[in-house]
Formats: C-alpha cells, structure tokens, sequence
C-alpha cells in the first residue's frame, strides 16, 4: 500500500511540474516569437478599403520589372478598395470571394452532417487562390500584374461565378468557380489566360496562393504541440529531380514516399521552409489539425514548386497571437503567341480532413489525414468509426461500439495467451529450480528451459501476444483520432467536445480532467485480476520488472491525461473489456477443460492409491497457497510434502538471513514468510480434512 501512496504522489508532482513548465514555456515562446524575424509577415489588414504604398525592396523575393520588353506593364502604385461576394453556397459552406486577383476571402464552414461545429476558414494575408507572376528563380514580378486588385465580376450564378481582369495592353485573366448541387466541400476552377498583344510574349511562372491555416485553441498539452498540426503539404506523383533531396521521395520522412507535410516547428529561423521542386504534382494543400485548403490540378502538373512560411494572427475573440502557416504553388506559363490561350483547370477542396470524403476525391488525397506508417489500420478504423457512429447515432457511442468489435475480433487470441500466461505462473516453482540447477551453465539451462516448455506444451512468449497487438492498434487510433474533425464538437457524458480533454474544471488554469482518472482505476483493477507473485526463487531484475509493471497503470495517468477525451475513452472500453474477458477466461480455466489444466510441479510423487484432485476441483485459495509454497496443482498432499516444500521456502527467510537484510527488504521478507506460514497452516488443515 505504501508504495502505491508513494507512486500517487509522485505522479501527482509530475503533473504539477509538467503544468509549471508549460507556463514558463508559453512565456518563452512569446518573447521568442516577438523577437523573430517573419518575411512572410504583413498587416492583418491589408485588404482595408484605406490606399496603402507599396515598397518593393521590403521583400526579398520581390523583384520590380522596369522597362522589360517581355513584362511591359504600369506601375502599380496602390491598391484599389476591396470588394467582397458571397457565392456558390450550399448547405456545407459559403465561399466569399474578392475582387483581389478574383480569389477566395474566406469560407465559411456549417454545421451540417459530420461537422458538428461551425467554422471560418479566413484568409487574413493573401486571398486563397490569389494570382501573381514569378521569375524561374521564385522572385515575385510584383509589377507584372498591374492592379491585380481590379477584378470584375462579370458572373454570379449560384453554381457558377466568373471574374476577370484586361489589361489595355497584354493581357486578358479568366477566373471561373463552378460548384456541381451534389458536393460537399469541393468545387471547381479554371484560370483561362489570353495574350491581348499583337507580339509573342513570354511569362515565366504563375503563382497560386495555397491559402493560410491557423491553430485551433485547445488546451494545453505537453506532448502534442500544436504547430505538429499545421503543414504545407504536397503529394508529388513523379520521380525525385535532381536538384538534391527536394522532394518526398527522398525525404526519408514517415510520412510516405510520394506525399510530405512540412510542419510549422520544421521552418528555418526566418519562418519559411525549403522550396521543394515537383517532377509531376498531383496535390498541393495547407491544413491544421482539423480542416485543409487543397489545390489539385485536373492533369498532374509538371514542374511545380511549393513554398510556404509561418504567419501570425489576432484571434478576434481573445486578443491572443495565433500561429499559422501559408503556402504558394507555382507553374510554369511560358511563352503565348498573339490571340492564343492558355487554360489551367483545378480541383479545390476546402473544408474539414473527412477521411470518406477525401477518399471519395481520388488521387490520393487521402493522405492529408497523415495516418503516418499505421495508415493500414488507421483508415479501416476510421471507416468502421463513422459507420458505428451513424448506426447508432453518437460518436461516443461509436467509438464505444469500435473498441467492443475490436476486441472481439482479438479475443481468441488474447483468450489463449491469458491461459497461457497462467500456465507459466503455475510453472514458476519448477523452472526455479531449474535456474538454480545450471545457475553456472547459461547454454545448458537455456536448452532444459526449452525442453521444459515443449514437455508441458506452454509458450513463454504468448503472453506477450496481446501488448504487441494492442500497441499498433492503439498507436492507429491515435493517429485516426486526433486528425478526426468528425469529432470536432461532438458531446458525450460530460465531455463538450470528443477531439478535446474532458474538462470538467479547471484549477488555477489547470484542466482537471475525470476520464484518464477513470481509466487508471479500470487498468490498475485489470491488473489485480492478474497478480504477479515474487516469490523468494524470483531474481532482483525480475522483482524490479513485477514493480514497474505495478506502476505501469499511473504511466499512462501522466501521457494520457492531456490527450482527447475519444482516445481516453477507447482505453478505458478497452479496460474493462479486457477485464470482462479474463473473468471468462478465468471461469473456463476453473471449469476444467482438458488442455487448460495446469501441469503438476512434481507428477514423480506417489498418489498412495486415492483418486486425485484435477486442477477444476481446486478452489482459487488452495491454487493460491499451493503456488505459494510451490507444490502441485494435480492429485491429492500429503503432510511429508507440505512440511518440506515449507521448510525449503521458509529457509530463505532465517534469522540469520534476516538480519543482513535493510529495513525496507527485512519488512518485505518478514511479510512473506507469515504467507507461507498461513499457506502451510491452511494446506495442512485440508488435508486433515480429507483424510
């Protein structure tokens, strides 16, 4: 009991330092953001009615085009008032659109159908999809476009929306949204490009603004940062160029050969990631945990660059800074002979990472739930997840139900390792005495350790079945979880919001969180069920082995205190399952089928002509105090046999013995030796009894 008080306070002073440290972390993390150079950083609100100038030599990737043969266009000197539209609106989202290059302001998530939560996916910087020219060195031709801000909108149908820009000289842009009445987050766009000149001219590349994406507050959590959760993310479907390691498939990243997610913690000190070079682009996106902005060309696009940074926002709400990131595509354009057109179609998805509906677009955009190496048992759970939650309608409920048929598919074979399991704790007696036999001899014993296992039909390994099992299936459902936005806003019992910690109150800003509690309790009663015996034969590695596994339970206290409630819930179902089916186990093992009766220790002693006790007919206190003083479980004692297996045990725990133990280790001794005197009283009794 002491040690248990002990490990409580321990763990409890663990939790306090881990909160005091993520204060003095946060307050670290703002000075050191204050302090950090942003290139990508810009007015908030930059897209206000009031004229602002603009000075190219501020950005570095900037580079004026004064007096160019090939980009012959005025200067632009500012930006014209912004026009807002809210179009193409359908019970899923609302996009609102600006004149801005014709790009998107923002989009407006409802709560409709697997979303719970309303949601804004605003664009504070540059519009999403915002046009821009570059050179073949990623310098932006900022006066390559003159007023890009000057789009008019020549359409607004509610399926269709059209704008375009001419210049008097050059140049005529195109930009068409269609959205089909049967989506749900996707629509489509075309980008058509007309050479208004009577000469060839030539442009270099097109940019495209893969849009911005910011943190969503949660609570803290010192072992899963938030920016892990914000990327700029491209699936490139060709080989590797050779401009060095620039692309997935020589990344050697977990996240897969083709497909890679820069983090915002992956950035360089000035906030902005490596351009990685795309032989065949198939998508490009930026996301946070629980929603995406994804561009995907109709026809994998050919040299293709990805870049992108981190950038910082009000949140309007609380005032605080939030982090973000952003991120641009850009394509080649070529030159364009007089009249001709060129015409670039794109598949856009903005909205919530919907495993089913990301799967339904193809071409692998799937990948953006970033399921990592466990996707094989991420994406069936995460199918099995919404198909459970729709049936009974709860994704509480669902994921009760999923871990109920997770286990049940398990169940033979955790069933046959638990008996197992049993069958090596009722054999500790004779393999110690094996141990001791060739203590000496390692090859020796390690070969009679073999033959001993083959001869009683016991595995010393499938005990170990269920851990390694459950530890892939656990680490998949932690990464189908904690990218759900299903189960973004989703209440159950008193958890508010299923892909957050249960919260129940907070404590001088510490979430006090009733679920892990819960949890504990179930996996420290499932280990009851299942004690572990240190027995005197045991060695110091092996007792040390018994304690930790003792404490395992209080472990999982401290790394899954802070994570969402719907992962804590899964275990603690898992618990108590497991807990059910060793109560099963362990009545079909008492009820005496043959090839679960536990082999005798010694069958060599003579039955003296009674008929013996079968392991069935013993009771659990008989087995218990029969393993203590390592006898038999099979056939009937005598009182020869229990005075010397006693005076063999208690042996280890003489005077003498005693006094050259430590305190802590001559109270432990002690405790054992009166378990072997009431085990020896109590044998003795039973077979008064029956005699």
């Amino acid at each position: 009991m002491k040690n248990y008080l002990l490990g409580i306070l321990f763990l409890l002073a663990a939790i306090f330092l881990s909160w005091q440290q993520s204060e003095v972390q946060k307050e670290k993390m703002k000075e050191e953001e204050s302090k950090k150079y942003n290139p990508l950083q810009e007015d908030l609100d930059s897209h206000s009615p009031e004229f602002q100038k603009v000075d190219a030599s501020s950005d570095p990737n900037q580079r004026d085009v004064n007096d160019s043969s090939t980009y012959s266009f005025p200067t632009l000197k500012v930006q014209s008032e912004e026009k807002l539209f809210e179009g193409l609106k359908n019970e899923f989202s609302t996009l609102q659109f600006s004149n801005h290059t014709g790009a998107i302001r923002e989009i407006k998530l409802n709560r409709h159908g697997r979303l719970n939560r309303e949601f804004s996916m605003p664009q504070n910087k540059e519009p999403f999809l915002a046009l821009s020219f570059e050179d073949e060195n990623g310098n932006l031709l900022k006066e390559a476009m003159p007023d890009p801000r000057g789009f008019r909108k020549l359409s607004d149908e509610p399926n269709r929306v059209v704008y375009v820009w001419e210049s008097n000289q050059n140049l005529r842009i195109e930009r068409v949204y269609l959205r089909d009445e049967n989506s749900t987050y996707a629509f489509k766009h075309k980008i058509k490009m007309t050479n208004l000149s009577s000469d060839r001219r030539g442009f270099e590349r097109v940019r495209l603004q893969l849009g911005s994406s910011f943190q969503i507050p949660r609570l803290y959590n010192p072992f899963d940062q938030t920016s892990t959760y914000l990327n700029v993310g491209y699936y490139n479907a060709g080989p590797a160029l050779p401009e060095g390691c620039s692309c997935a498939t020589c990344s050697g990243r977990i996240d897969g050969e083709k497909e890679e997610f820069i983090q915002a913690n992956e950035m360089n000190q000035r906030g902005r990631m490596e351009t990685r070079y795309l032989s065949q682009a198939r998508w490009a996106c930026v996301n946070n945990q629980f929603f995406v902005h994804l561009v995907r060309p109709i026809q994998d696009m050919a040299n293709v660059r990805i870049s992108g940074g981190t950038i910082q926002a009000i949140d309007p709400e609380t005032g605080n800074d939030r982090q973000g990131v952003e991120g641009t595509m850009s394509f080649p354009l070529g030159s364009m002979e007089s009249g001709a057109t060129k015409t670039f179609e794109f598949e856009i998805y903005a909205g919530p990472k919907d495993y089913n509906d990301l799967k339904n677009l193809g071409s692998e955009q799937k990948k953006i739930m970033q399921f990592g190496v466990f996707w094989w048992i991420s994406e069936p759970l995460s199918w099995l997840l919404n198909a459970m939650s729709g049936l009974v309608g709860s994704y509480g409920l669902g994921i009760i139900l999923l871990t109920v048929i997770v286990k049940i598919i398990l169940w033979p074979l955790t069933a046959k390792a638990t008996r197992s399991q049993k069958k090596m704790q009722a054999l500790q007696g004779p393999m110690a005495k094996l141990r001791e036999k060739h203590k000496g001899n390692s090859n020796k014993l390690n070969q009679e350790m073999m033959k001993f296992y083959k001869e009683h039909k016991v595995n010393p390994f499938a005990g170990c079945w269920p851990i390694m099992i459950q530890i892939p299936i656990f680490l998949g459902m932690f990464w189908m979880l904690r990218s759900a936005s299903e189960l973004y806003g989703q209440s159950f019992l008193w958890a508010n919001d299923l892909s957050e910690q249960d919260n129940v109150t907070v404590i001088q800003g510490f979430s006090v969180n009733l679920l892990p509690i819960l949890m504990v309790a179930t996996q420290w009663f499932q280990m009851k069920l299942n004690p572990i015996q240190m027995g005197p034969e045991m060695s110091e590695a092996q007792r040390i082995n018994v304690k930790m596994m003792r404490f395992m339970p209080f472990m999982f206290l401290v790394f899954l205190y802070f994570f969402s409630s719907a992962l804590v819930l899964y275990w603690t179902i898992q618990n108590l399952m497991t807990i059910f089916q060793t109560l099963i186990t362990k009545k079909e093992t008492l009820g005496g089928s043959t090839q679960d009766k536990i082999p005798s220790a010694d069958d060599s002693l003579p039955r003296n002509g009674v008929r013996e006790k079968t392991t069935s007919e013993l009771s659990d206190e008989e087995r218990r105090n029969r393993s203590l003083l390592g006898l038999r479980f099979k056939g009937k004692l005598n009182i020869k046999e229990i005075e010397s297996k006693y005076k063999e045990r208690a042996g280890n725990y003489s005077e003498k013995k005693l006094t050259e133990m430590n305190a802590s280790k001559r109270r432990q001794a002690i405790a054992k030796k009166e378990r072997l005197e009431r085990a020896y009283r109590y044998l003795k009794e039973q077979v008064e009894k029956d005699s």
